[in-house]
């Protein structure tokens, strides 16, 4: 089988988001459990009165990967409509491309989502493809 690039990101609501250190902080325990994230680290920031929480890392699996990103931030927007924003950069193998993305958002939806819902307070969360983000249109 080939090995194909299949990049997903999780995107995740919750209910409410009063400290983003804190929600930042849960995100962060319930990523150390899954044993392909390695070397998590979390980094709050701010800037023009807006703050949020970053966590980045790698991924460690057979196939390859690149980097591991995750935000969360207290605003929900029409623009960004989650609290949560994971890029999962990763490879998978498959027969075909869409196989391998298959793959990938199996993995993000039994390993990563579930524990992300069990240390906070999910409204909504699933993983999508990259073409599934929101693109602003560019004139």
């Amino acid at each position: 089988m080939a090995i194909f690039r299949a990049d997903h990101y999780l995107i995740a609501e919750f209910e409410k988001v009063s400290d983003v250190r804190k929600t930042g902080q849960d995100v962060l325990e319930a990523l150390q459990k899954v044993s392909e994230l390695k070397d998590l680290a979390m980094v709050f920031k701010r800037m023009e009165g807006k703050q949020w929480t970053e966590i980045v890392g790698r991924i460690d699996i057979p196939e390859g990967s690149k980097a591991f990103w995750a935000m969360i931030k207290r605003e929900v927007t029409d623009r960004e409509p989650y609290n949560l924003f994971i890029r999962l950069d990763r490879n998978a193998e498959g027969e075909t491309i869409e196989d391998a993305r298959a793959e990938v958002k199996k993995w993000v939806e039994t390993e990563i989502a579930p524990k992300i819902e069990s240390k906070t307070n999910v409204k909504m969360i699933k993983a999508v493809e990259p073409q599934e983000v929101f693109m602003p249109k560019l004139d």
